[in-house]
């Protein structure tokens, strides 16, 4: 589906002025004209809802960086079980460095 976007005061000038087309009263279409501009307004996304935002790309910025920290990671705890905590802090601190495309 389009997308429209329109200044709120000029569409409610729009819509105001097709209902005076109509015949509905100046003072009448100029009232109903803001209530449907209120509504629409309410009715829109705030924000992007996450499923529509993509933070990080699907490869690491520098992959041969991120694949050495991860094995360095993975082998320095062969012994003993690792967070994945750990692991995240490493996304998170590969994830800072990305370039803005």
């Amino acid at each position: 589906m389009a997308e429209i976007r329109i200044d709120a005061s000029k569409a409610e000038r729009l819509i105001a002025q097709m209902l005076r087309d109509q015949g509905m009263p100046q003072a009448d279409a100029g009232a109903m004209a803001a209530s449907i501009c209120r509504r629409l307004a309410v009715a829109m996304p705030a924000s992007p809802s996450p499923d529509q935002c993509r933070i990080i790309p699907r490869e690491p910025p520098d992959a041969d960086d991120f694949a050495i920290a991860v094995a360095m990671k993975l082998n320095e705890r062969k012994d003993e079980l690792w967070k994945a905590s750990e692991l995240w802090q490493l996304v998170y601190n590969q994830g800072r460095r990305l370039r803005l495309n």
